[in-house]
């Protein structure tokens, strides 16, 4: 919850030039929240308003991403219109997912930020499009470190992951030859 909170309070700041004057915590625990099955909790807000939605959430099986070109998408910010990245999303063909690259750095997939595994070391790219909070869990905690990875070099890895709130540490190792 705290680094939701943090991030909250980046794009509050960002967008607002001050502090929001609620927190996450006490407005999601102010809804009635699902007690059985997984559910994703999604915050919509503005400078004024709050909104919390409650939707049930199915793991998807990922098992191959399509490298795709990322010119022109920012998503530096949790954002509700998602298009830039749907618009990458349409072209992974086959594949199950996309792994977005941006002048020629690795970034993140269309849901999640991707770590890279190496003998017994796991790395993030440095080149995030979002700074997710199991990334930035991980990274405070040593579990992973940050490296620049370009487009050939990500080839040097011998696994990989795919992170976010909803997918935890404990999500399926994937052998790197999947990056198409």
């Amino acid at each position: 919850m705290d680094l939701h909170q943090e991030r909250l309070n980046k794009s509050f700041q960002a967008f607002f030039k001050k502090e929001p004057v609620w927190s996450l915590e006490s407005l999601i625990y102010a809804q009635s929240i699902p007690t059985e099955g997984l559910y994703k909790c999604r915050v919509v807000y503005s400078e004024q308003q709050q909104q919390v939605e409650f939707s049930p959430y199915e793991p998807k099986q990922v098992r191959t991403l399509k490298l795709v070109q990322g010119k022109g998408i920012q998503y530096d910010h949790k954002w509700e219109d998602r298009k830039s990245l749907d618009d990458a999303f349409a072209q992974r063909g086959s594949c199950d997912d996309i792994l977005i690259v941006k002048e020629g750095l690795i970034t993140d997939s269309f849901y999640t930020n991707i770590v890279f595994k190496k003998g017994n070391n796991w790395f993030t790219p440095q080149s995030y499009l979002l700074p997710g909070t199991m990334r930035q869990f991980l990274l405070r905690t040593g579990v992973i470190e940050e490296r620049v990875i370009s487009e050939t070099s990500f080839r040097e890895f011998d696994r990989f992951k795919l992170i976010n709130a909803m997918i935890e540490w404990d999500g399926p190792e994937i052998d790197i030859d999947q990056i198409k």
